[in-house]
């Protein structure tokens, strides 16, 4: 008798637990609409308890299970569960939906009251998660993508072709690097084939950039094969955008296959001569082999120069055609001012780098030699620097900055030099290299005063 007396004790337990509910629907729906006046959390909690103790019970009574109201009554009390209990049951969202998708196949109903709240309840859960993952995302503080991206999940778990919900989820777990679960939410999307034409470019654009960008994590860099099979459907269905042969040509260039990359820009250029994005994509493929070709050791210093210069101006003339296509395309003007420096530079180093006691009295001619080569392939770019700089006005990046202010340095513009570093300089006077690099443009003007001036903020450094 004592080896079963524990187990009759849990058995007579579990039933007077379970048996103070007697499965009244009606008693769960009157909890449920109680819970939803009440203010205090604990008394909203011990009403909900009671509406799920009542409706699990119900439908485990043959009379209540072929009701559609008992059904219904089931998927509203597990909404709110899932909405603000969650912990009374994980799974209450499964079963929300599970008990809304009964009504009007296992259990039939005419009642139009019924249907339409059946329909209301399921739209109101998803709505639910919707509504709390856009309040994460525009909230008065800096957007909480962790909160956003976690009701997304759940509206998807209520809804999972919702397409808000997947687009959306998709955007949110890009920011969270969460790149997998971003591609499967666009894959989706793709698959569905819902979505105006605006946003499909967008999530096959954003399925690419995550591929080709993060090659490593998807064991895509030796083949870039998911990357190229969107691209290629992404061609098919918006043939006026530029963005995909521009990846394309960038992965023929990163597995090596240079010429593969040069005969799709130069057939593409063919059928469609003005268009900028395309001479861009050429002036970006030479310039990215020339500096490929600068690494290289296998031809003569001569040979080398020779091929470099080509190359180089190759890109230089694309980017002018792009310009000539596009005016106001300030990437174009900037990356041309880094050709220009790309295509001297070899000359600067040769410079720099000569032998002064091996060359004896030829090192000065040979060093002026070497300088003007430089200036001679540089020179055409203080113009379109000029422009950059009238473009960009006081806005002008940092970054732009250091790409620019060589050019007039190496040739000698004091003024336009002055004027870029100034910029620099009022935001930020602890750079000693544009201190030192004004300080001399300024004694190179004969402003003493202003020398002086950069000449303390120097000192103040040390």
């Amino acid at each position: 008798m004592k080896k079963i007396f524990l187990p009759l004790l849990l058995v007579l337990f579990s039933f007077n637990s379970y048996s103070q509910f007697k499965g009244n629907p009606g008693k769960a729906k009157s909890s449920l609409d109680k819970a939803a006046l009440k203010t205090e959390l604990n008394e909203k909690r011990d009403l909900i308890i009671i509406a799920k103790g009542e409706i699990d019970a119900a439908i485990e009574i043959e009379k209540q299970r072929v009701k559609a109201n008992t059904w219904l009554v089931r998927g509203d009390v597990y909404a709110e569960i899932a909405k603000n209990f969650s912990d009374l049951d994980p799974q209450a969202i499964e079963k929300a939906v599970e008990a809304y998708d009964k009504i009007g196949t296992e259990v039939s109903t005419k009642d139009i009251t019924i249907i339409t709240n059946t329909n209301a309840g399921r739209q109101n859960l998803s709505s639910f998660f919707i509504n709390q993952a856009i309040t994460s995302l525009q909230g008065t503080n800096e957007p909480n993508y962790e909160g956003a991206y976690d009701a997304f999940k759940l509206s998807l778990r209520v809804n999972p072709e919702d397409t808000l919900g997947l687009l959306y989820g998709g955007f949110v777990a890009e920011q969270l690097n969460k790149y997998e679960e971003a591609l499967s939410f666009y894959d989706k999307l793709m698959k569905r084939n819902v979505l105006n034409t605006k946003n499909s470019n967008t999530i096959y654009q954003n399925s690419v950039n995550i591929l080709y960008q993060n090659c490593e994590m998807f064991n895509e860099c030796d083949s870039f094969e998911r990357a190229s099979a969107l691209i290629n459907k992404a061609k098919t269905l918006f043939p006026e955008n530029n963005y995909y042969p521009s990846v394309e040509i960038n992965i023929a260039m990163r597995l090596d296959k240079v010429d593969e990359a040069r005969q799709k820009i130069d057939a593409r250029l063919s059928t469609d001569p003005n268009n900028p994005s395309l001479h861009f994509n050429r002036a970006v493929l030479y310039y990215n082999l020339g500096l490929a070709l600068t690494e290289r050791d296998d031809f003569s210093e001569k040979e080398k120069l020779d091929t470099l210069d080509v190359v180089f101006k190759t890109s230089i003339e694309s980017y002018k055609s792009t310009l000539q296509y596009d005016p106001n395309n300030d990437r174009a003007l900037l990356y041309l001012l880094d050709a220009y420096k790309a295509n001297a530079k070899p000359y600067y180093d040769l410079e720099r780098n000569l032998d002064f006691i091996a060359l004896k009295n030829k090192y000065q001619s040979e060093s002026d030699r070497l300088k003007n080569e430089g200036n001679i392939r540089i020179e055409e770019a203080i113009g379109y620097a000029k422009d950059y700089m009238d473009m960009k006005g006081d806005l002008i990046s940092n970054e732009d900055i250091a790409t620019i202010y060589p050019i007039f340095s190496i040739l000698e513009d004091y003024d336009k030099l002055i004027d870029i570093l100034s910029i620099s300089i009022s935001r930020d006077n602890t750079n000693v290299e544009y201190l030192e690099v004004l300080r001399s443009a300024y004694m190179k003007k004969k402003d003493y005063e202003n020398a002086e001036r950069i000449y303390q903020m120097i000192l103040n450094l040390e």
